[in-house]
């Protein structure tokens, strides 16, 4: 059987008996793989009761149905189907509460790859964040008003936008 490159998605042939079957396996493989969404990425054991359509990225050392298959993501419906996640598949991992990518043949959630961003069109965070002084001097001093500018500076600080 034919399937596509990148997700592995089987093809329909020409005059091919029963196409439903092929066309629902490809409609089941597109549910399990798009938008991302797994229950945790360090169980390795296949739990006993799944639910319909729950998927998991399997942890180190997984034994059982989900023995050999470590990073290999694991989708419950009546049987396990185990598939192997194309560079760049982005997944929320629900029991944690983060975004991870697959690359280099790992899951990382420690960082996205992203060269910037971008809010409204405006980069934002490509170049290095610049220094920029504490308030001070002058003949009058507004202490309410440094107090702002000065926890303004912290907050920037801590974001990353700024540095000391």
């Amino acid at each position: 059987m034919t399937v596509t490159a990148r997700l592995g998605l089987p093809l329909i042939a020409t005059g091919q008996a029963q196409k439903e079957l092929t066309h629902n396996a490809a409609i089941h493989g597109l549910d399990r793989l798009v938008h991302l969404c797994v229950e945790s990425r360090t169980l390795s054991v296949p739990p006993a009761l799944p639910s319909p359509g729950a998927t998991w990225i399997v942890g180190e050392g997984a034994t059982g149905a989900w023995e050999g298959h470590a990073g290999a993501l694991a989708h419950w419906d009546g049987a396990w189907a185990i598939a192997a996640p194309a560079e760049g598949t982005l997944c929320w991992i629900a029991d944690d509460g983060i975004v991870a990518v697959f690359g280099g043949g790992v899951w990382n959630a420690d960082f996205l790859p992203v060269a910037g961003l971008r809010v409204g069109g405006v980069p934002m965070l490509a170049a290095p964040p610049v220094a920029i002084g504490a308030p001070e001097g002058g003949s009058v001093i507004d202490t309410e008003a440094r107090a702002v500018l000065e926890s303004l500076l912290d907050y920037l600080r801590e974001q990353g936008l700024l540095t000391s």
